[in-house]
């Protein structure tokens, strides 16, 4: 598999082992190129001699004999990286775009002629001169793959991630089966009345027949009556059931982002909090212990304190432990996001500027941070709960106040 890194420092490409890989939900460049080049036949790979311009020719030909080739031009120059499709020397897909209004040397836009880049300069240490680059391509492969080891830890990190999404989409998959089966059922018992009243007619026609026939009759509508009865049982099981699986989806949604947004530090915690889904933990049971970190914390310019969740236990433990019963707590609504806390030292009711910063990193740490803006819930703390038998960081609220905020970082 070649890797390109245009954007690396130094920009770099390397030939590695082969890996899964899924380009058809790529956007732009990278889709545009692969639908061009694939079935193509590598042709040739040649550099610009003192640089670091690379240019790989692809082919095809036709079934009536008829070729077409395709130059992919890889411009690993730091800073300005580039990689460029070329067919019949114009520019068919490009990484980055620029008029010569941007870049007054050179441009690159689709349907234009593809221009070379200028040769790179660089100073000699020793004597001060500028000359042109002359480093080896090869030096830097080499380079990448004296890397080798971390980038096998970038990989087992995101082979984690991606079994942990699989995971996820199963349980959601299970969960909604279940609610469909419940919905079934609960749609039979709403139609019961049919039951007691076909019951109620054979009572009423009992006269009419001869011995026989009236027992078979009385069985018949005893049956009845028992079905009746037993779907009228049902459906409070059958709301709590419902109530709980779509407390699993919630938890799921959430999860789900959790595992997209999250670094290798806390890949753990998510994993640990979507293994209670797959199972009902027991009393004994406890989780695995965790390093403690300084919280992420905003201070404002009034004194107010703001701490921000990064983990789902995190969220838990700044909630139940770290938050007051008076403090105020801040939620995304209806969306997937991070528990924000607003405190004060002195216990007294924070200013509206803080409350709309506390709203904004609640909207920036949340699913829909590309918003322009975002529906803000807060509350007191001790009108928050944890959901009963779900992963940390799961909460019912009360009592809630909504401000629209625009997402912002700290």
């Amino acid at each position: 598999m070649l890797c390109i890194d245009v954007f690396g420092t130094p920009p770099l490409i390397t030939v590695e082992e082969a890996r899964e890989l899924s380009i058809e939900s790529e956007a732009g460049f990278i889709r545009a190129t692969g639908a061009a080049l694939r079935g193509s036949t590598l042709l040739s790979v040649k550099a610009r001699k003192g640089d670091r311009l690379v240019r790989i020719t692809f082919g095809t030909r036709s079934r009536f004999g008829v070729g077409d080739e395709s130059d992919l031009y890889i411009e690993l120059v730091p800073r300005f990286g580039n990689i460029v499709l070329v067919r019949k020397e114009r520019i068919v897909a490009a990484l980055k775009e620029f008029s010569l209004a941007e870049n007054t040397t050179r441009a690159v836009e689709i349907g234009h002629p593809y221009a070379l880049p200028p040769l790179l300069a660089r100073i000699r240490p020793e004597s001060d001169q500028t000359v042109a680059a002359d480093a080896s391509v090869l030096d830097h492969l080499n380079a990448f793959r004296a890397q080798a080891a971390l980038t096998g830890e970038n990989y087992r990190t995101e082979h984690r991630r991606k079994s942990l999404l699989k995971r996820l989409d199963e349980r959601e998959r299970k969960a909604r089966k279940d609610l469909e089966s419940v919905a079934q059922k609960q749609r039979a018992a709403a139609d019961r009345d049919q039951l007691r009243e076909r019951g109620e007619a054979l009572y009423g026609g009992l006269h009419e027949l001869d011995e026989e026939a009236r027992t078979v009759a009385k069985e018949d509508a005893s049956g009845l009556f028992a079905r009746y009865k037993k779907l009228g049982a049902s459906l409070t099981h059958l709301a709590t059931r419902e109530r709980t699986l779509r407390s699993i989806l919630q938890a799921v949604e959430q999860l789900r982002w959790e595992a997209e947004r999250i670094d290798e530090t806390d890949l753990a915690d998510v994993e640990q909090a979507a293994a209670l889904l797959e199972r009902r933990p027991t009393k004994t049971e406890k989780a695995a212990p965790r390093r403690k970190r300084a919280p992420l914390e905003v201070r404002t310019a009034s004194g107010s304190r703001i701490v921000v969740g990064r983990s789902p236990s995190e969220n838990a433990d700044l909630t139940f432990r770290v938050a007051r019963p008076n403090d105020w707590w801040f939620h995304a609504q209806n969306v997937p996001g991070a528990h924000v806390i607003l405190q004060r030292d002195d216990r007294s009711e924070p200013p509206t500027d803080d409350i709309e910063r506390a709203a904004s990193l609640a909207a920036y740490f949340s699913k829909a941070r590309a918003s322009a803006k975002v529906a803000i819930d807060y509350t007191l703390r001790k009108h928050v709960r944890a959901q009963r038998d779900a992963p940390p960081g799961l909460v019912w609220y009360t009592h809630p106040r909504t401000i629209m905020a625009e997402p912002a970082p700290p």
